[in-house]
Order: C-alpha cells, then structure tokens, then sequence
C-alpha cells in the first residue's frame, strides 16, 4: 500500500508551492526566447561578416602549417606572415583597400622565400585566394582611383611569379578577373540607376498627379465663384435698386416704410459685400469659361425682369436667336447681367439701352453676335451706394468673351456713363429653344 507524502500537507500550502515554481520555469523559457532571437536577429544582419571571419580562420588555419611545404621562413615569423596574407578578409567588407594592401605585401614577401619549384606561384595558394577576394571587394566597392591602383599592382604582381609564360598568363588572368569585375559593378550601378530613375518616375507622376488635381480644383472654385457673382451678386444688385427705388415709384410711401426700404436696401448691401468677400477666397489667378445652361433663351427675360426692378431700360433685339449656339448664348447672358448689375449699382436712376445684334453678317467673316450695353450717367436725385466698387465683373466677363474666341471692351461713355460691348462668334448651328417669361 502505497503512502502519500503529500497527504499530511495542507492544500493551501500545496497551491504555495506550484505558483512559486512556475515563475521560475516561466522565465527560463522567456530568457532562452529572448536569446534564440537576439540570435537570429545577429545572424540575420550579420551574417556575411561571419561568413568573412569564418573563411579567414579556415584559410589562416591552411596557410600556417602548409607554409613549409613551398617556402622557407624562421618557424616564429611563419604564423605572423600567414596571418598577413590570410587574415585581413575578415574585414575586406569593411576595409577593402588596406586588406588588399596587406595582403599584396604578404604575397610580395613570400616571392623570395619560394623554395619548390614545381609551385607557379611565388606565394601560398591561400595567399592567392585571399589576393583575389581582396582585390574583388575593392573592384566592386572602392572609388575609381583605388580600384585602377588596385588592378594595376595586382598585375604587376604576377609579374614576380617564375617563369616568363606563368607570369605572363597570371597577369591576363589577372586583367580578366578585373574586366569581369567591373563589367559586374557596372551592371549592378545600371540597375541602382534604372531603380533610382522608377522611383523618381513616380515621384515625378505623382507630383503631376497632385498638381494636375490642384488645376482642377482651381478651375471648379473659380466656377464656383464666377456663377456665384453672376447669380447672387445680379439678384443682390436687383434687391438693392428695388429697395431704394420703391419709396418713389410707389404712391403713399410712409416714412416708416421708407425706413423700411432704407434699411432693406443697407441689408442686401452688407450681403452683397460678403459675397464679393466670399469670392477673393474662391477665385483663382486664371478664369475659365462657365457652361452654366443659362443661355440666348434667357436674355428677354433678363431684361424684363430688370425693367419690373425699376430699371430705365429698353432694348432692340435683331435677327433670330436660334442661331446663336449654347457656349456663345451663356457667355452673352453672363455680360448681360453683370452690365445690368454695374449699371444698377453705379449709375442708379440711369437710362440703359442695350442692343443685340444677331442678324448673319454680309461679309465673308465668321459669324458673330454682337452685344451693346450703354449706361448713362446717373440720375440726378439717386443715391449711390457706397462700398461696391473693386469688383471682378468687368475681367470676369473680359475672360469669358475672350475664352470663346470673342472681343470684350468696357469704356466710360462721354456723357458720364459706361458702354460695354462684346462681340461672340458663333458655331451658326440652329438649336430648338423654349421661350420663358
């Protein structure tokens, strides 16, 4: 019958016990991880050095005790001019022109110690691996001044070899082994470049990418902005001559509606410069042509609503707008209203004859639309507003005339007043229209 030494323990003593054991066990097993990776992270990073050190010990371990074998040295300078010509490609990686430079003394020293004749060479065979690792690492990494001082004492190196056939076959090999290596750096710099070159590639296509995204959001704010002025900005200016015109074109004004207007009138003003405001954050150096669906269809309409504003207005309208194309009856439209509103806000009170020509022209030219719009001065008892000048209206409306091709001026009239005139050319394709208003 079998007794159990744990019996006579309490369990709580028992639990004590395991918990305190298993930390330790813990650890170990942490400590072991912790070393395996700071292994594999060495030997990852590293390993090529390794590899360096390893083969200069196997060809030190080679050269020391073969050295009697072909030549004759006191036996305590043997393992120092072994170390000499072995060694030092432990560290070619890392400097490869010295560890050339000793090994080609090391081979150079043992010229004169020679003593086999059968050997054709005039140092160990080790020596000559390590002459060739050494004058590799310097072909493929030195700059171009070491490597052509590298090549050149290597092969005149070989020239101490015995015998004029051996000597002179070692220092053909010598130059082949060389060209072999630069043409190797050549091809591997070409492929640096080629890889360097993608990169920039798409740099330089990201970077046309981003500014060519850039245009377009330029072009959209400054069509934004441009419809903007020529829809709020025209309703605002239409506001505001409504308002200070009121009181004399209605009968039975009261002084208190008339307060009224005044401060309505002053309201669409301040809004008016909020949306001037609104468009010197929008607008961009360059304008663009609007494709808004306003267009030739629209222009009746425009001035009479002008007229019902309060506007002193008349016009004449020749030849069919039918003819005239989309582009140039939004571009016409545009002109219009911005005249309309100038003419509101500086010249309130004023008599203002537009003029439309869209009959074909006699003479071979292509052919146009021509629009006039002439302001006179304002009226005498008007009140102007103050603060509305350094608008964008007249170069908005000049960009757009010119963006299709047309002619734009805007001069001060002779009897105080303004004229604009833009002339369009048109496509001359009939387009079926809707008459509103």
């Amino acid at each position: 019958m079998g007794i159990s030494l744990s019996r006579g323990i309490p369990r709580t003593v028992q639990a004590h016990t395991v918990r305190a054991m298993r930390p330790a066990t813990t650890t170990s097993t942490r400590t072991a991880t912790t070393l395996g990776d700071r292994a594999r992270t060495t030997l990852r990073h590293h390993w090529r050095d390794i590899v360096a050190v390893a083969v200069a010990l196997v060809f030190f371990s080679v050269a020391w005790p073969t050295f009697f074998v072909t030549h004759d040295l006191w036996v305590v300078l043997v393992p120092l001019l072994a170390a000499l010509g072995s060694l030092p490609v432990a560290v070619t990686r890392h400097l490869p022109f010295a560890t050339w430079v000793c090994v080609t003394a090391a081979c150079a020293i043992a010229v004169p110690l020679r003593t086999d004749p059968d050997l054709a060479l005039g140092w160990p065979v080790v020596f000559h691996l390590a002459l060739a690792i050494c004058l590799a690492s310097v072909i493929l990494t030195e700059r171009a001044g070491r490597v052509v001082l590298a090549v050149a004492g290597s092969t005149a190196l070989m020239a101490f070899n015995p015998g004029l056939d051996v000597s002179v076959g070692w220092m053909i090999g010598a130059l082949v082994f060389s060209a072999v290596l630069l043409l190797v750096r050549w091809l591997v710099a070409s492929r640096r470049q080629l890889r360097t070159s993608h990169v920039e590639l798409a740099r330089e296509s990201e970077r046309s990418s981003e500014q060519a995204d850039l245009r377009v959001l330029a072009e959209e704010r400054n069509r934004l902005a441009r419809d903007l002025h020529d829809v709020v900005a025209h309703q605002m200016s239409m506001i505001v001559v409504q308002s200070q015109s009121a009181p004399y074109r209605l009968r039975g004004v009261t002084p208190a509606v008339h307060a009224e207007f005044d401060s309505l009138a002053g309201t669409a003003r301040e809004a008016l410069d909020e949306v001037r405001g609104l468009l010197g954050v929008l607008r961009v150096d360059e304008d663009t042509p609007s494709v808004d669906p306003v267009g030739a269809d629209q222009i009746e309409p425009t001035l009479q609503r002008a007229r019902q504003a309060g506007v002193d207005i008349t016009w004449q309208i020749t030849g069919d707008l039918d003819r005239i194309d989309e582009t140039a009856g939004v571009v016409l439209h545009r002109v219009l209203q911005e005249s309309l509103a100038n003419a509101s806000r500086h010249a309130p009170g004023g008599l203002v004859v537009v003029t439309l020509d869209a009959a074909p022209s006699d003479d071979d030219g292509p052919p146009s639309v021509a629009l006039e719009v002439d302001s006179g001065p304002a009226a005498p008892d008007a009140l102007i507003a103050p603060g509305v000048g350094g608008g964008s209206g007249i170069p908005g409306m000049s960009a757009r005339v010119r963006a299709v091709g047309g002619t734009f001026s805007a001069v001060p009239a002779a009897d105080g007043g303004f004229t604009v005139s833009a002339t369009v050319p048109v496509r001359g394709v009939t387009r079926p229209r809707s008459r509103l208003g």
